[in-house]
């Protein structure tokens, strides 16, 4: 596209060329002789300072301050700097908006006009119509010379994430169960999923974790030992949000209305994020505002997914019990 808007310049300042050199030939004028020779040799003082102008040139881009939810307006500012003497530089920037859950390829166009010795800012002004992380990239900036015969390309690297929440919905008062499985952390919480208290020590086995290995036990032996944790009674809520594709917001608006709720009463919670692109799982504890809004974070940065996600959790975690399962628009204590 920037390649024929160059053509259709060059070919509008070959015909006034042309239309020059005919006056000067017909009419022998000095005045237009010398206009004539002028712009011969301004294509190649354009492409020089053109090609100047590129290389000084910078575009940085700021996210939006503030929390945005789903239906809000928001602003990503972009700053244009051309510190150099070149004016008429058109600077276009090829960009693309999308939702992480719904990627398109679609790419979009804004022309910024380059003045000299000039700092601009510009806004930009977003609707994110649904929840989700929504991303801004600009890859590459395009600059054209003063008479647009020629596009210099610039690498630029402007990639914004913008965490758009859900609406919160009201939940009905629900008989919740504890998650009862494979113990997830050693680290004491305020529920006591796990006590300190070392049950046994035994073998070391392939996936089992470094900071188990009791190494002075180890050393004694001549194998490497790992300790085995004790349980404790109480045991946490455990949340499965199951982000399959076309019920994402869904899941997002259960998943944040839960959460804000458990939250709100004091209560602790995990939760299991899962990872289409390699079928596994990571587990965020969950104790205050903070530590939700970045369990939120990380499910809308992972995508959606084709699989079965319970499925897939019970065959990794089998004997697993207490699961809370998010999917659609039910949330399910199993």
């Amino acid at each position: 596209m920037e390649r024929l808007k160059n053509i259709i310049y060059i070919i509008s300042y070959v015909f006034m060329i042309a239309a020059l050199l005919v006056t000067a030939v017909f009419y022998r004028q000095p005045l237009v002789s010398i206009l004539l020779v002028f712009m011969l040799i301004l294509p190649g003082i354009s492409l020089f300072f053109g090609h100047y102008g590129s290389e000084q040139i910078s575009l940085s881009a700021s996210a939006p301050s503030g929390d945005i939810c789903e239906g809000d307006a928001f602003v990503i500012r972009l700053k244009l700097k051309n510190p150099s003497p070149v004016p008429l530089l058109r600077c276009s920037l090829e960009y693309s908006f999308y939702n992480l859950y719904k990627k398109d390829e679609k790419k979009y166009v804004i022309t910024l006009p380059g003045e000299s010795f000039a700092s601009e800012n510009y806004n930009m002004t977003f609707r994110a119509g649904c929840a989700g992380m929504f991303v801004f990239e600009g890859r590459e900036l395009l600059i054209s010379d003063p008479l647009h015969f020629h596009t210099f390309r610039k690498k630029c690297d402007i990639n914004i994430s913008i965490p758009v929440m859900p609406p919160e919905i009201p939940i009905p008062e629900m008989n919740l169960s504890r998650y009862e499985g494979e113990p997830l952390d050693d680290v004491i919480s305020e529920n006591g999923e796990l006590t300190r208290d070392i049950r046994q020590l035994r073998e070391y086995r392939a996936g089992d974790r470094l900071k188990d290995i009791h190494w002075k036990a180890s050393a004694s032996s001549g194998e490497l030992m790992v300790k085995e944790y004790e349980r404790s009674v109480d045991l946490s809520y455990l949340l499965l949000p199951e982000t399959v594709k076309g019920d994402e917001e869904n899941v997002l608006r259960r998943y944040y209305s839960l959460g804000k709720k458990l939250i709100g009463t004091g209560q602790g919670f995990r939760t299991a994020i899962y990872e289409p692109a390699d079928r596994t799982f990571s587990y965020e504890n969950v104790s205050d505002e903070d530590s939700f809004i970045r369990s939120m974070y990380e499910i809308m940065t992972r995508g959606s997914a084709d699989d079965d996600i319970y499925q897939t959790f019970c065959y990794q975690n089998p004997g697993s019990m207490g699961v809370i399962r998010i999917c659609g628009q039910s949330i399910i204590s199993t």
